[in-house]
């Protein structure tokens, strides 16, 4: 297998600047750091574009969009505001043209509610969660009416675009993920009481409310969760099992039981008419790629990125010695990862 997978770049990151958002597809790799700094790799003319500087706050997420067959790259700047790349082509040699969309009407209720904001980029959705978290170490539980926003970046400046809300949540909460409608989180009402919660935004409902240590089996910390479009999702448990499970919390699959610890995953669904036709990549501490098949329930080690043609003193730096977030992103034919210090984009022969 991995004498189909060779390296196509190797991007050199600012030190300490690591990348917290990412996107990829066959033409273009977007990526954005903690210092606020985001950038566009064009895949097939072999050139990097800075879109962005360093700014006030990081990049909370990227999206490439091709909507209409034009395509555009979006960059969201903490939970402040968002950057509309939307003059992309391939022969891009410039910073393209952009808009700067506020995500408050002021910089006075920005200052009021940056510093409770939980923001994540999911599929084509900004989600804006304004959590109570804790001011001090032995801050007592509580739970609070909860404000969210979120906010259809397909219509991105649409004045009907943005749903809000409320959500019964705690300071001690997690969130994890939404598709458009279903948000999923955790709450720990104690260190050893945990609640996981779907919530259905357009009814207001639960679709599930369980106690994980009431639960029939052992589930222990839950680190990476993503919900899948067959109405099941997507979780990394005990930081290295991976599991399939309907939306009732039951065992679907399983695969990488004795395996390392899972650092990250993506899903790539190979017919957006089959919602069971999917690949999960993941990526262990050890360096390892993995894939999974849904549809033939079969799991299969690509590659170990010690083996890849790369400058030994940057084998020697580690890859993942830091302890920061780290992402794999899948196309068609390529597979982005975050390191220490640099992006790695390699080619595939996605053959599965």
């Amino acid at each position: 297998m991995k004498n189909d997978i060779k390296l196509i770049r190797y991007i050199t990151l600012r030190y300490a600047d690591p990348i917290c958002a990412m996107d990829l597809s066959d033409k273009y790799l977007l990526y954005g750091t903690m210092l606020g700094t985001s950038a566009c790799y064009l895949i097939n003319q072999k050139r990097l574009i800075t879109l962005s500087e360093t700014q006030d706050e990081n990049v909370s997420g990227v999206k490439i969009q091709e909507i209409n067959n034009d395509i555009r790259l979006l960059v969201c700047i903490g939970d402040n505001k968002i950057y509309n790349f939307n003059s992309i082509s391939e022969n891009i040699n410039e910073i393209p043209k952009y808009e700067e969309i506020n995500n408050y009407l002021n910089e006075q209720e920005h200052i009021k509610k940056c510093e409770k904001c939980f923001t994540m980029l999911k599929n084509n959705y900004l989600v804006r969660t304004f959590i109570e978290f804790p001011t001090e170490v032995k801050t007592p539980y509580n739970q609070y009416e909860t404000e969210y926003s979120i906010k259809n970046l397909n219509y991105i400046n649409s004045k009907d675009n943005e749903r809000e809300g409320k959500i019964l949540m705690s300071n001690y909460t997690v969130p994890f993920d939404f598709d458009g409608n279903k948000y999923v989180f955790i709450d720990f009402i104690e260190e050893k009481k945990r609640f996981f919660e779907i919530f259905d935004v357009d009814s207001k409902n639960y679709i599930l409310n369980i106690e994980l240590e009431k639960y029939k089996e052992k589930i222990g910390h839950i680190s990476l969760l993503q919900l899948l479009k067959n109405n099941n999702m997507f979780l990394v448990r005990d930081y290295h099992i991976c599991e399939i499970r309907n939306l009732n919390f039951d065992l679907i699959k399983n695969f990488n039981l004795i395996g390392e610890e899972i650092l990250a995953f993506d899903i790539l669904y190979k017919d957006e008419n089959d919602v069971e036709n999917f690949i999960i990549y993941v990526l262990d501490i050890k360096c390892n790629i993995i894939r999974y098949n849904n549809k033939n329930n079969k799991t299969e080690h690509m590659i170990n990125l010690n083996e890849l043609d790369i400058d030994q003193v940057i084998k020697d730096q580690k890859y993942f010695s830091m302890g920061y977030p780290y992402y794999i992103k899948v196309s068609p034919n390529y597979i982005a990862i975050s390191s220490d210090y640099g992006c790695i984009l390699l080619q595939y022969n996605n053959l599965i």
